[in-house]
């Protein structure tokens, strides 16, 4: 293990605290721990899983974990265990970092550059404290683009409503963490992923109806094995049942 001694500057809005790198052996664990800080840690090789308010996360190399203050955690690797370098830091910057995924991808491994300025000479931690800067561009840069996922999401079940669907495989899909995109997609359109699904099933279906297709033929073209399942979701949204839609509309 390498650990980095930084002195503490009081930089107010991104302030290194600690360094460092460590080559873990297999089945390494570290945990139940409490920072008063934000920690990242960036994943080179190998990987494992951290576990915090009763979630597990998988973590692989080109991932990045984020530790907020108060937080209990535990994290640890399997028979393929990691090498991971660490960047803790305060300041007012640092309150942002709740709003990410607690796993992200990363393009620029941030630590091994903040590693390779303690190799220098002086102005060890303002060279930390630039890093951290270029980091936050990169990870908020694409924050910034939630609306872009978010609208992809939209496309893509409006397009795919005949289909099964699943909000992990819609994550995936997106490469977002199942939990972050959940919670901005509620935020951002009012509604839950899967209501969103149900709203425009329902949708379509009442279209399907008022052309005259029958409600097992609605069922289906919607998603829908179930038939007594799509009624009842077709009565809660509309408030009379698809097969009376139905004749009202004939």
């Amino acid at each position: 293990m390498r650990d980095i001694a930084l002195v503490n500057r009081g930089f107010s809005d991104l302030n290194p605290l600690i360094l460092g790198e460590e080559q873990c052996r297999p089945h390494h664990r570290y945990g139940p721990a409490v920072r008063q800080y934000t920690l990242i840690h960036f994943v080179v090789s190998g990987n494992g899983v951290l576990e915090k308010g009763g979630i597990k996360y998988s973590v692989c190399a080109g991932q990045a974990f984020i530790i907020l203050p108060g937080e209990i955690t535990t994290y640890y690797t399997g028979d393929d265990p990691w090498k991971y370098q660490w960047i803790g830091f305060d300041g007012d910057l640092s309150r942002q970092f709740a709003n990410l995924s607690p796993v992200i991808n990363f393009s620029h491994n941030w630590a091994s550059e903040m590693l390779e300025a303690a190799e220098s000479d002086g102005m060890l931690e303002y060279k930390v404290a630039s890093s951290l800067f270029g980091m936050y561009a990169e990870f908020f840069a694409s924050q910034k683009h939630s609306n872009h996922y978010i609208r992809r999401v939209k496309n893509y079940i409006q397009t795919m409503y005949m289909h099964p669907l699943r909000v992990e495989s819609i994550a995936a899909m997106v490469n977002l963490d199942r939990r972050y995109l959940s919670r901005v997609f509620k935020e951002r359109v009012g509604c839950s992923i899967q209501e969103y699904i149900i709203e425009v099933r329902m949708e379509q279906a009442k279209q399907y109806l008022e052309n005259g297709t029958t409600v097992a033929q609605a069922a289906r073209l919607c998603g829908y094995d179930d038939v007594c399942n799509f009624s009842k979701m077709f009565k809660r949204r509309f408030g009379v049942t698809p097969f009376d839609w139905g004749k009202k509309i004939r």
